[in-house]
């Protein structure tokens, strides 16, 4: 079974991805076309959280 730790830790990775999508997305001269796969590879990486966020609640609440 999976430590609530360890998905902290997947969640901790999750974000750092994201930040580094956001901090490319301040780059000069990009094109609407990559701004637009920024946006959607920070909406899949939110989607991810949310389904890690999710385990981590369904393993915390069968651990009471």
């Amino acid at each position: 079974m999976i430590e609530p730790a360890e998905l902290f830790a997947r969640i901790t990775g999750q974000f750092e991805d994201l930040h580094g999508i956001a901090v490319d997305g301040q780059g000069a001269n990009l094109s609407n076309d990559e701004y637009e796969a920024l946006v959607d590879l920070i909406c899949t990486g939110l989607q991810r959280i949310d389904a890690t966020l999710q385990s981590t609640k369904t393993l915390l609440r069968r651990k009471l």
